[in-house]
């Protein structure tokens, strides 16, 4: 059973190749709107491009040339310094919460400074960080939210989906997230007249010729396999090649291929269905390790649709019987990243000289369940019985 995972069926691999003569690039944005309750969507490749074009946006817009500092969390994923770096501004890092493992509210505003351009709040995990606080400091300092929905998507704040409570906001579908059309990003914001900035920035990207296209439609194929526990099993060694094992250095930007806008509008369909099934299992989840002493969990009070299942484990002897307990039967579980930002990228980090314990005993105890559709009943119970034999 693999981390993660979009299941993918037939029809979702007929809808994108008819991708390559139809494009349903209006009909996949419409529908994005309508589901998240806004009224501007636009389609890139990636959630980084996505991020970057937003970073972009908001230089055109800022109050003074001195605005260069974005805050974000001190963990999370290192490829998001690459649109900061990309886009001609610094990093500035706030640690972490144990509550809910998102950005620790009580930091942010020692760390605003005249150089802030943003706050970038980013729902770990799928868990919403809580957004009421960070907007009322944004107002009252004049700058702006943009909110990293790249893995929380279906996840919701009174009733509003992340990424759309801000300003500004983005997601990823690439593979892995909670939805995934193999690779994507989808920006939102508020206030129509920023549309013409941001459809200039979007117009400009380069299009990928018919050769990368196909390249990438194959790609697609072999990843509805992929997630597939009987050909990820069999297949392992092959499919442990694509995994990222190195740190990113650069990412490309391009327009959003009209095979993958098909593929978008086909998953739609059943979008209601796959967050429900991330839901219950998060439930689930929580119900399992709720009680156990010397773990933790987030206590997060909103909708929160996992992309990962986060427990922190004291006895790191435990979190690695753990793990290779429930890979024996059949369960990959992932301690994603064992270091923080300032720990990773020091030079790239303006404030890495400061101390985050959080964000440092978050990134050595960490281990993730996997909580998408393809874990059913069944695998809940082993994990249930599993947790029981370790902690008993």
């Amino acid at each position: 059973m693999p981390t993660a995972g979009t299941p993918y069926n037939f029809s979702d691999i007929i809808a994108a190749k008819i991708g390559f003569w139809k494009d349903n690039t209006t009909k996949f944005q419409k529908v994005l709107r309508e589901y998240f309750q806004v009224d501007n969507i636009r389609l890139v490749n990636s959630g980084t491009t996505a991020c970057y074009l937003l970073l972009l946006h908001l230089k055109s817009i800022r109050k003074h040339d001195k605005q260069t500092e974005i805050i974000i969390t001190n963990y999370t994923a290192p490829s998001l310094l690459l649109p900061i770096q990309k886009a001609g501004l610094e990093c500035v890092v706030v640690d972490i919460s144990i509550d809910d493992f998102n950005i620790d509210l009580t930091q942010i505003e020692n760390t605003i400074s005249d150089k802030t351009l943003a706050i970038m709040p980013i729902h770990m995990f799928g868990i919403p960080t809580n957004m009421k606080p960070i907007l009322e400091i944004a107002k009252q300092q004049n700058i702006f939210l943009i909110e990293d929905a790249a893995s929380s998507l279906g996840s919701k704040i009174d009733n509003l989906h992340t990424g759309t409570i801000a300003d500004f906001g983005f997601y990823s579908l690439n593979r892995g997230k909670n939805i995934s059309t193999l690779s994507g990003g989808i920006i939102s914001w508020k206030d129509e007249k920023y549309t013409q900035s941001i459809d200039k920035l979007i117009n400009n990207l380069p299009i990928l010729s018919l050769k990368q296209k196909v390249k990438m439609l194959f790609r697609f194929f072999a990843l509805t396999l992929a997630v597939r526990p009987f050909f990820y099993t069999i297949l392992q060694s092959m499919i442990s090649r694509f995994k990222y094992t190195s740190l990113h250095e650069d990412f490309d930007s391009y327009v959003f291929t009209t095979f993958q806008v098909n593929l978008g509008v086909n998953l739609w369909k059943r979008v209601d269905k796959i967050m429900d099934a991330r839901l219950q299992n998060g439930k689930e989840l929580t119900k399992i390790f709720y009680k156990i002493q010397g773990v933790k969990i987030s206590k997060s009070k909103f909708q929160v649709v996992y992309n990962q299942f986060p427990i922190l484990i004291d006895d790191l002897v435990k979190r690695e019987n753990l793990e290779k307990a429930l890979l024996l039967k059949g369960i990959e579980t992932s301690r994603l990243y064992e270091k923080t930002l300032h720990q990773i990228y020091p030079e790239k980090i303006k404030n890495s000289n400061h101390k985050f314990p959080n964000s440092k005993y978050l990134a050595e105890h960490l281990l993730l369940i996997p909580p998408h559709p393809q874990i059913k009943e069944k695998y809940v119970e082993i994990i249930q019985e599993t947790v029981t034999q370790i902690f008993k």
